[in-house]
């Protein structure tokens, strides 16, 4: 798993378990016309000196009509790009190393300055320097409220990691940009509905699984992330007997436990091929194994792009076509 010998998953998931508990789930042919629209090369047209007053998760906030130096410690980087904006700022880094943003931004923004991951403390002084018109700060920014408006107006995202559609329709609203996220959600919506109909025209009834290996321990995920992707936006049958989750959106489980839970295919999420599941007996015993349904994806995917837009979209896309290309063999 990635730097775990800096982070261990064990670590992530109990830290996340505590800052977002109470954040909600988000609730064929190649793409062509349904594809969901491209980033906008170009900024929106700025006039700063121009404000409205709107409303965030404490209150009234005076922000510019036409903001275009954005620092984004709220996690809303990428709905920020399909809405048409390019922030100088943003927290939306690489969960192997909080000090680089993720491999999709440093394609879209290779110039933008890396604050650390959202979820955790953010460089005061490095927001500051980038001389932003407007802030969006999320849950986890809540004690430096005060120190950030004093740079520049900012707005408190109610949001936060596991609410991706909350956040990006309350961006959205507070950008004016409803129109924008409505044909960017009608598209993706539009696209994992095809890719659904590709699937279980062949799949059928049968079920599906997302399990994360580590070396230490096997999640079972029922929501949040891929799993959401899975279960929800490509909307294909959950397996019985998955757990009921944590906050997180999995269950920590045993090998044993895996003996009972039989999915006909299994999406696996592991960073290396050394994992509590090598040689194990009830691994092999498992329906979706003896049928070589195993999809591949890396834990790293999952926390670094299965949250947002951009992301998301390559996600789709990537699991789709691993489970089409062997269903269709």
């Amino acid at each position: 798993m990635f730097s775990l010998k800096r982070i261990s998953f064990v670590g992530i998931a109990l830290f996340m378990m505590v800052m977002l508990y109470g954040c909600g789930n988000s609730g064929q042919e190649a793409q062509g016309e349904n594809s969901p629209p491209a980033v906008k090369s170009e900024p929106v047209a700025t006039n700063s000196s121009e404000t409205r007053t709107i409303k965030d998760a404490k209150g009234d906030v005076e922000i510019p009509v036409n903001p275009v130096r954005i620092a984004d410690v709220s996690g809303s980087t990428e709905e920020l790009l399909v809405l048409g904006y390019k922030p100088v700022i943003t927290g939306n880094t690489d969960m192997a190393n909080s000090l680089e943003i993720t491999p999709i931004l440093k394609k879209e923004l290779p110039n933008v300055t890396p604050v650390g991951w959202f979820q955790t403390e953010v460089n005061l002084e490095a927001i500051s320097a980038a001389s932003p018109d407007l802030i969006l700060a999320g849950p986890t920014q809540e004690k430096i409220y005060d120190q950030l408006n004093m740079i520049a107006p900012t707005v408190r995202v109610p949001y936060g990691f596991n609410a991706f559609r909350e956040r990006f329709a309350f961006v959205a609203e507070v950008l004016d940009k409803k129109t924008e996220m409505d044909e960017w959600l009608k598209a993706y919506d539009q696209r994992a509905q095809q890719l659904h109909d590709q699937i279980t025209k062949i799949t059928k009834e049968e079920t599906f699984a997302v399990i994360e290996a580590t070396e230490k321990e096997i999640r079972i995920y029922s929501r949040t992330g891929i799993a959401d992707m899975i279960f929800n936006d490509l909307g294909l049958l959950i397996a019985p007997g998955t757990p009921e989750p944590d906050p997180w959106g999995g269950k920590v489980t045993s090998l044993e436990a895996l003996s009972t839970f039989n999915p006909d295919h299994i999406i696996l999420l592991s960073d290396n091929d050394r994992n509590v599941l090598d040689q194990s007996k009830v691994w092999s015993s498992l329906k979706a194994v003896k049928s070589k349904n195993i999809y591949h994806m890396t834990s790293r995917q999952n926390y670094n792009e299965a949250f947002f837009a951009l992301g998301k979209e390559a996600l789709l896309e990537q699991i789709a076509e691993q489970i089409n290309e062997h269903i269709n063999k």
